[in-house]
């Protein structure tokens, strides 16, 4: 274990893995997000992560306290999966099923600049020249994305709404995991207690989803798609998938990396692999200046992650 800890890149291996099983789990949530509530989605995926994150400490022998934080630190966790896994998750799902998974993806690759800004804010962190023209590489390949002319797929308002959406919940998600950064730096590696602070990352996620859905006037409608069992088992394989395994490789490379902003673009290689799946899964459109965007894509990860 502590030969693959040490590795040279070990944070980047995680954060790419954690990109490739979030994939494909927004191509599921996608999926079921046409018959089951984005809000419902959003509940019952953070409900069964809990439970697979607390099946992993039975199974591993782990304490489910663990002390020696600061009281600020306990709150600063609080406070991260309040925005990310509660508010920023509900608008994701929510922004998903409107927009559809290749846009989500699209808005969702600008989450390097906000991490960048909120790092330099409240960490001084500083890219080197070649991380930071690797960084902007990245995101100009995601605006030329952004830019394509799709007025033929999807109404102009919606898609606005759902945009809107997505970018506040970016935000939200951004600030909440560069806020935890300092107090992953304490832990020194310990794989332990970086999946007890995910699991208590995820309890106030877990709360507010279901304050969100339990305040839906037409809840137990919402419920009625469920007695379908393949909806059930695509929020279990996509919760799984997601919210359990993607956030676990998530927080073990964010972690190991040691400038927040290179973690978060490493991620965002989930564009990429969205949209393959988005095109073979959901048939949603694939065009040369998307092939061209994820190219540039590459280019600017590879510049960032090679040391």
């Amino acid at each position: 274990m502590n030969q693959i800890i040490n590795y040279t890149y070990f944070g980047e291996m995680a954060a790419i893995s954690a990109a490739i099983c979030w994939s494909f789990a927004v191509i599921i949530f996608r999926s079921a997000s046409s018959e089951l509530s984005p809000f419902l989605i959003t509940a019952l995926k953070n409900s069964l992560a809990l439970i697979f994150f607390t099946l992993s400490f039975f199974v591993f022998n782990m304490p489910f306290w663990i002390d020696g934080f600061l009281i600020s630190d306990y709150i600063k966790i609080i406070i991260s999966g309040m925005l990310g896994m509660g508010i920023g998750d509900v608008l994701f799902i929510y922004a998903l099923s409107k927009i559809g998974a290749n846009r989500v993806a699209i808005v969702n690759a600008f989450e390097p600049a906000v991490i960048y800004i909120f790092s330099i804010a409240m960490l001084g962190t500083i890219l080197t020249i070649q991380q930071l023209i690797g960084f902007v590489i990245v995101i100009v390949s995601m605006i030329i994305i952004a830019s394509e002319k799709d007025y033929n797929d999807i109404e102009p308002r919606v898609k606005r709404n759902g945009m809107f959406l997505q970018i506040l919940a970016v935000i939200l998600s951004s600030f909440g995991i560069v806020l935890i950064k300092p107090v992953l730096n304490k832990i020194n590696g310990n794989m332990e207690v970086q999946i007890w602070i995910t699991t208590f990352r995820l309890v106030p996620g877990f709360i507010i989803a279901w304050l969100v859905f339990l305040f839906q006037k037409n809840k137990k409608q919402l419920l009625i798609p469920l007695k379908k069992s393949k909806n059930l088992w695509k929020i279990i394989l996509s919760s799984g998938l997601g919210t359990f395994i993607a956030l676990s490789f998530w927080i073990i490379g964010y972690s190991y990396i040691e400038k927040p902003p290179i973690a978060s673009i490493i991620g965002q290689t989930s564009v990429i692999f969205i949209t393959i799946l988005a095109w073979l899964i959901l048939n949603e459109k694939i065009s040369k200046t998307r092939l061209i965007s994820m190219g540039i894509a590459i280019i600017g990860v590879l510049l960032i992650t090679i040391k």
